[in-house]
């Protein structure tokens, strides 16, 4: 489910957060899905969530990364 999931979302941004829980029938349900700008770094590397919020930066602002950190 989750695979497939992320396999349609077609018009997906280089960068987003996508939450999935499981119910107590152990279904997988989609719970949200949010802009790569707008996460915060729960659990993450530093280092990978700056470069999320690089990535999808970069994408809005149709721009560079300077630092070449992407």
């Amino acid at each position: 489910m989750i695979e497939n999931a992320i396999k349609d979302y077609a018009t997906a941004p280089d960068a987003y957060g996508i939450d999935f829980g499981v119910t107590s029938k152990g279904e997988t349900l989609l719970v949200e899905v949010n802009e790569g700008y707008a996460l915060g770094c729960y659990g993450l590397f530093p280092h990978l969530y700056a470069k999320s919020l690089i990535t999808r930066w970069t994408e809005l602002t149709d721009t560079l990364d300077k630092y070449w950190y992407i």
